[in-house]
């Protein structure tokens, strides 16, 4: 079964802000879906039809990628991490459940380390946030995972991650440049340890871009969070392999909820 989701636009400071809302009414916080590097949410479309079962769901675009417009340069973590809360004040959302891939992830850790009222609980995958050396090497590790990683990308997934990443980098260009170099290189390992919230680590044990040393060093600096790896798989499998992934989720939560 498929969500419908609505499209909605908001403006927070200047910046047009994109976003799907939609999924199951309950008495549980909400979810907030944060996106990685280079891409949008179109990419996410079928993890979050599944989230949408048992959660409501808002995924934003972030600024300077895809739909959402970006009227400021240089962005870094504390910029994206003060945009956010103010868009969840302006939906009038006190609290939610994080979930943020790679540099979504970033984003989500430093809100969770210095907005801790809007978190519920925070579920990094794959997150940037410990600086990779050297960072030229990313883009070879880049083409060697996405290689690695096609046999289980899916139509219209290929379509999807293709006409985003090629709609940024040609027409956003500086933008997406900008933000992948801070997001490999900005240090956020001084206020991990200010993170309190319950914290679920989610790693391909193969990741290539945000390796296993990182999250084991997230997983070291946040206390009492839990690390999963998940072996054979890379940066992007939590898009591609939605069951594995989402069950985890629901898993964690659940847990939190006090339900298992």
């Amino acid at each position: 079964m498929n969500y419908q989701f609505t499209q909605k636009q908001v403006y927070i400071n200047e910046q047009k802000i994109f976003y799907l809302e939609g999924g199951t009414a309950s008495n549980c916080e909400p979810i907030l879906f944060l996106h990685g590097w280079g891409v949008g949410i179109q990419p996410y479309q079928e993890v979050l039809n599944v989230l949408c079962k048992r959660h409501y769901v808002i995924a934003p675009e972030l600024p300077g990628f895809n739909s959402s417009s970006s009227e400021k340069l240089n962005w870094d973590y504390n910029d994206y991490a003060d945009l956010i809360s103010a868009f969840l004040q302006r939906l009038n959302i006190k609290k939610v459940h994080f979930i943020g891939h790679s540099l979504g992830g970033g984003i989500a850790a430093t809100i969770a380390a210095l907005m801790p009222d809007f978190v519920k609980s925070l579920i990094l995958v794959a997150s940037t946030g410990i600086p990779v050396e050297p960072i030229p090497l990313v883009f070879v590790q880049r083409v060697i995972e996405m290689t690695a990683q096609a046999p289980h990308i899916k139509f219209p997934q290929i379509i999807q991650i293709f006409q985003a990443f090629s709609y940024n980098l040609f027409f956003r260009t500086y933008h997406t440049l900008q933000i992948l170099l801070m997001s490999l290189d900005k240090d956020l390992k001084p206020i991990l340890p200010k993170i309190e919230t319950p914290c679920l680590l989610v790693w391909g044990k193969n990741d290539l871009t945000t390796p296993l040393k990182a999250a084991q060093e997230f997983s070291q600096l946040i206390k009492n969070s839990k690390l999963i790896v998940v072996d054979g798989v890379y940066h992007e499998w939590s898009i591609f392999f939605v069951d594995k992934f989402t069950t985890l989720v629901f898993d964690f939560l659940d847990e939190i909820a006090g339900r298992k």
